[in-house]
């Protein structure tokens, strides 16, 4: 399946996923820089440059600064039109607390419309699930998951194969019951009956 990668300005602690031909790489603003850092040579460029000089090339949008969506979510809007539906964010962890925020909300949105997107680094992945995620263990992982309601009551909630599993429990976005539950060697399986669910990986040495 093909995919959208974009390289944000928040940070950056590298890359680990293997493009292929058909996908795409946008850098979002200050993101071209790490996208450098990294040896990518992404698609396109797009922000307003607020937090980094811009770039020469046919393939770079610069944007007004005075507008009311971030740099990032206009990289998201670019590649919905190109036709993609799946997104991997890199860059759109940490730093400003409240980019980051932006970013799980603008997740939100677009799974919403379904599009899939996640946020990841090399310690910690962040997923939207609106009906179930399957997970493979590999290499003997071990890592915390938690999840969290993103509507007001996630219903029928079911966890399988971690330390903590549930049974058909609604959760409420005033509940951190889901906080640091483990891997526990074995594959599991995270499932929602209706409603949005944060899930996030982090690795334990952080």
């Amino acid at each position: 399946m093909k995919k959208c990668y974009i390289i944000a300005g928040g940070d950056f602690d590298g890359f680990f996923d293997k493009i292929n031909e058909e996908d795409m790489v946008i850098a979002a603003d200050k993101g071209y820089v790490h996208a450098k850092k990294a040896g990518i040579t992404p698609t396109m460029i797009i922000g307003d440059f607020d937090s980094a000089n811009q770039p020469e090339g046919d393939l770079v949008i610069k944007l007004n600064p005075i507008k009311d969506y971030t740099d990032t979510k206009a990289a998201l809007m670019v590649g919905q039109d190109w036709g993609y539906d799946e997104f991997i964010i890199y860059g759109g962890l940490g730093g400003r607390e409240s980019h980051t925020f932006a970013n799980i909300t603008n997740a939100l949105e677009f799974k919403k419309k379904g599009i899939n997107v996640v946020l990841k680094s090399k310690y910690k992945s962040f997923y939207i699930v609106d009906d179930k995620l399957d997970y493979k263990i590999k290499d003997n992982e071990d890592f915390y998951v938690s999840i969290f309601a993103l509507s007001d009551t996630v219903r029928g909630v079911d966890i399988k194969g971690l330390y903590y599993e549930l049974n058909n429990f609604d959760l409420t976005n005033d509940n951190a019951l889901g906080v640091s539950n483990e891997t526990c060697g074995k594959d599991f399986k995270i499932k929602v009956k209706s409603g949005y669910l944060l899930v996030i990986f982090e690795d334990k040495s952080i």
